[in-house]
C-alpha cells in the first residue's frame, strides 16, 4: 500500500508540473508564432494523430487488464504479453497509415492556410508509430506496477521539450521548420523511450505463449480488442472531433483560437484526475466487499469537492486570463474569444461537478454502459458540433460539448440512482453549488484598473483566500478542514 500511495503522489505532482508547463507553452505561443494559422497547425498536428491512437491500439490495455493478472510470470517472460502487444501495435499503426493515407485529405478544408498544414502532414506517420506504441507500452508498465515512468515521459518530460522547442525558437537559434519538426518529436521520443524501458524490465522476452493464445483464450482477446476499440474510438471523437470539425469548416485560424481556450480550461481538470485515480482503487475495493455505503460516500464527497475545485479554477483563470492577454499585442486576436474559456470550462464543471461516476460505473457490474454512454457522447458530440458550427461557429463548437457532457452525465446518474439508489447531490451540495455561483459571479464582473502582473498577483492571493476561507467557514468540505488541521499540527 505504501508503494501505491508514494507513486499517486509522485504521479500528481508531475501531472500538475507537466500540465502547467503544458497549458503556459499553449498560451505563449501565439506570442512567438509567424500566424494564428501556425497555432492552428501544432493543434490539428496533436489532433489527427491522437484522433488514431486510442482506436488502432486495438484494445491492448484492455487485455492486459483481463489476462496480465494470470498470465504473470517472470520466469515465462509474462507469456508473450510484451510481444503480443507490440504485434498488435504494429498492426494498428499499419491499418491507421493506410486510413490516413487515402481518407486523410477528406478530414481537411481547403482553405489556402492548409498549405502549411500539408508541408509538414508528413510528420502525422511518425507521430501516430510512436503515439501507439506508448499507449500499449505504458499498459505494459503499469501492469509491472510502474505506473510512475509513463506519466514522466508523456505529461512532464514531453513537455519540457516543447519549452525547449519555444525558447530555441524565441531566441531565433531554429526556422519555423525546425520547430514543427521538434514539436513533432517531443510527441515520439515517450514511445521510443517506453519501448526500451518495458524490455529492459522483461527479464525474459518471449514470443506469446499457446497458453496465451489457446483458443479459450483467444475468444477473450478477440472481445476485448473490439471493446477496446470501441471505447477507444468513442473517447478519440469526445476529446478532438471540434478540433477536426474546426479545421474542416473553417480554417487552421479558427483552431488556432480554439486549441488555446481549450488548453486552457482543461487545466481545471488537473486536480480531478488525481482524484479519480485513487478513487478508483477506494471504489474496486468497496465493490468486491460489496460494501455499498462506502462508494455512496465517495461519489457524495467527490461531488461537493469536484464541484468547489472547479469552480475555484474555473472563477480564478477567468481573471487571469484577461491580463495575461493584455501582455502582448499579438493576443489581440485571441482577447474577443475569451469567453470561449468559460463556456468550456463550464462544461467541465459540470464534469467535475457530477464526482467520480465514470469511476464508479466502471469498476461495478455495469462496467460496459462506460462504452455505451462514451458512444452515445460521441454521436451527441458530432452530431451537435456540425450544426453548431455551422451556425454559430467557435461558439457553437463550445456549446455543442458542453450540451453534450451535461445529457450523458445525466444519464449516468440516473444509472447510479436506478441501480444502486445512489443520490450525491445532499444540502451540503446545494450550499457548495451556492458558493460557486456566487464566486463565479464575482470573478465575472471583477474589474479594476492595475499592472497586469500586480493584476495576477492580487487575484490569486484574495480570491484564494476569500473562496477557501468560505468553504472551511460553511464546513462544505471535512476533507479540506482534516488537511489544514493536520497542517496546523505539523507546523504550529
Amino acid at each position: 500500500m505504501g508503494i501505491i500511495q508514494r507513486q499517486a503522489l509522485r504521479n500528481t505532482i508531475i501531472n500538475f508540473a507537466g500540465a502547467s508547463l503544458g497549458g503556459a507553452m499553449r498560451l505563449l505561443m501565439p506570442i512567438f508564432m509567424p500566424s494564428k494559422a501556425a497555432v492552428g497547425l501544432l493543434g490539428i498536428l496533436d489532433a489527427f494523430s491522437a484522433s488514431f491512437v486510442a482506436l488502432f491500439s486495438l484494445g491492448y490495455n484492455q487485455i492486459l487488464i483481463k489476462l496480465f493478472p494470470r498470465f504473470r510470470d517472470d520466469e515465462k517472460g509474462h507469456h508473450g504479453l510484451l510481444i503480443l502487444g507490440l504485434f498488435l501495435s504494429l498492426i494498428g499503426i499499419l491499418v491507421s497509415f493506410v486510413i490516413y493515407y487515402f481518407f486523410g485529405e477528406m478530414m481537411l478544408n481547403e482553405d489556402a492556410d492548409l498549405v502549411l498544414f500539408r508541408r509538414f502532414s508528413f510528420l502525422i506517420f511518425p507521430m501516430i508509430f510512436f503515439r501507439i506504441i506508448f499507449l500499449n507500452m505504458d499498459g505494459y508498465a503499469r501492469m509491472l506496477y510502474k505506473t510512475f515512468i509513463g506519466v514522466f515521459l508523456d505529461t512532464f518530460l514531453s513537455k519540457v521539450f516543447i519549452a525547449f522547442a519555444v525558447i530555441l525558437y524565441a531566441a531565433l537559434w531554429i526556422s519555423f521548420d525546425y520547430f514543427v519538426y521538434l514539436y513533432a518529436l517531443s510527441f515520439c521520443i515517450p514511445g521510443f523511450l517506453i519501448s526500451i524501458f518495458a524490455f529492459i524490465k522483461t527479464p525474459k522476452v518471449v514470443l506469446p505463449s499457446k497458453d496465451l493464445l489457446a483458443p479459450s483464450e483467444r475468444k477473450g482477446i478477440y472481445e476485448y480488442i473490439i471493446f477496446g476499440m470501441l471505447i477507444g474510438a468513442s473517447g478519440s471523437i469526445v476529446l478532438y472531433v471540434d478540433t477536426l470539425m474546426l479545421t474542416k469548416m473553417i480554417s487552421l485560424d479558427a483552431v488556432a483560437i480554439y486549441s488555446v481556450m481549450f488548453f486552457a480550461a482543461r487545466f481545471i481538470l488537473i486536480p480531478s484526475a488525481a482524484i479519480i485515480r485513487i478513487a478508483q482503487v477506494v471504489l474496486a475495493e468497496a465493490w468486491q466487499k460489496d460494501d455499498l455505503e462506502t462508494v455512496r460516500s465517495v461519489y457524495t464527497k467527490s461531488c461537493v469537492n469536484q464541484l468547489l475545485i472547479g469552480a475555484f479554477l474555473l472563477g480564478l483563470g477567468w481573471t487571469v486570463l484577461g491580463p495575461v492577454f493584455s501582455l502582448h499585442v499579438k493576443f489581440d486576436d485571441y482577447s474577443p474569444y475569451s469567453y470561449l474559456f468559460l463556456i468550456l470550462g463550464s462544461g467541465i464543471l459540470i464534469e467535475m461537478a457530477t464526482g467520480v461516476n465514470t469511476a464508479i460505473i466502471g469498476t461495478s457490474r455495469y462496467y460496459k454502459y462506460n462504452m455505451y454512454f462514451n458512444i452515445v457522447l460521441a454521436v451527441l458530440c458530432i452530431v451537435l458540433n456540425y450544426f453548431m458550427i455551422k451556425e454559430y461557429q467557435l461558439t457553437g463548437a463550445a456549446v455543442a460539448s458542453v450540451i453534450a457532457m451535461t445529457i450523458v452525465n445525466f444519464f449516468r446518474w440516473l444509472l447510479l440512482y436506478r441501480k444502486y439508489n445512489l443520490q450525491p447531490f445532499n444540502f451540503v451540495f446545494v450550499k457548495a453549488a451556492f458558493l460557486s455561483i456566487g464566486f463565479l459571479a464575482l470573478c465575472y464582473y471583477l474589474d479594476y484598473e492595475a499592472n497586469a502582473f500586480v493584476k495576477i498577483a492580487i487575484n490569486l492571493a484574495a480570491l484564494t483566500l476569500l473562496f477557501w476561507g468560505l468553504v472551511i467557514v460553511l464546513k462544505l468540505s471535512p476533507d479540506v478542514n482534516k488537511w489544514l488541521a493536520k497542517m496546523k499540527t505539523k507546523f504550529f
